[in-house]
């Protein structure tokens, strides 16, 4: 039996005045606000992955991306946590809309990142940290749904009687309910916030689990962060910072 402290955070991170007025004084107060956490899933870590890093103490780290001659940031999906975790596969979507609009999704590789966490000495669950496509129209919807059906065949293929735990910038918005109704029946992934009757379920950063005949989830919690803020008491971010408290007990398979 364990708990883990689990949090997924969209953090902003496109350079100066993109989407917040200053993520490069704002990624180290970032960091240093993640040392609560057994497991930390990142978003938009783009222009200042080394900033960000700076501030954190959690020992296994995904690293920065290097952006050398390459004209984007890359996917912007980070891992931080208190245990080892396998490197990251990195998948990118293979469907997107917006480039000169749309939130500009097809500037950068975006898609989901795939590990093998461990949560204590031989007890392991396969990591997803994902960012869909953002914006409202029809093109948008339509690349949303394309990425679900690819992440749905990734964890057919990749985590087949594994325990999972699913969790990122979903950009799903209830009109978009059923997509998540699909991914949920077609993968056996359960909502934390569903599932402890949380106050907020119509917010896009999410956090799924599933179970495995190994490996038993029991959510306890789901909150938004306070901390996340700065000396003024303004975010930190353009997202809130999504926390859930997981226990875990072990079995051995029948």
């Amino acid at each position: 039996m364990g708990r883990s402290k689990v949090l997924t955070y969209n953090i902003a991170g496109l350079p100066d005045g993109f989407s917040t007025a200053h993520p490069s004084a704002n990624m180290m107060l970032i960091g240093k606000r993640l040392a609560a956490y057994d497991l930390v899933l990142i978003q938009e870590d783009f222009a200042y992955g080394a900033g960000l890093r700076a501030g954190i103490t959690l020992h296994y780290q995904s690293p920065p991306f290097e952006r050398g001659e390459r004209w984007n940031f890359g996917d912007g999906l980070s891992q931080f946590a208190a245990l080892p975790f396998t490197s990251l596969v990195r998948e990118p979507w293979r469907a997107c809309h917006g480039i000169v609009d749309s939130y500009l999704d097809c500037l950068t590789p975006k898609g989901f990142s795939f590990s093998r966490q461990e949560l204590a000495d031989g007890v392991r669950a396969d990591v997803y940290n994902v960012h869909l496509d953002a914006g409202g129209g029809v093109a948008d919807a339509a690349a949303r749904e394309a990425q679900v059906l690819q992440l749905i065949a990734a964890i057919a293929e990749r985590s087949r009687d594994h325990a999972v735990l699913l969790a990122g910038d979903t950009n799903i918005r209830f009109a978009q309910r059923e997509l998540l109704d699909r991914l949920e029946q077609e993968t056996g992934l359960i909502d934390v916030c569903s599932a402890v009757h949380c106050a907020d379920p119509q917010r896009i950063d999410r956090v799924f689990i599933r179970s495995s005949a190994t490996l038993k989830w029991h959510p306890r919690k789901w909150s938004i962060d306070p901390h996340f803020i700065d000396a003024r008491g303004a975010p930190l971010s353009d997202h809130l910072a999504v926390s859930v408290e997981l226990d875990w007990s072990t079995a051995s398979p029948a």
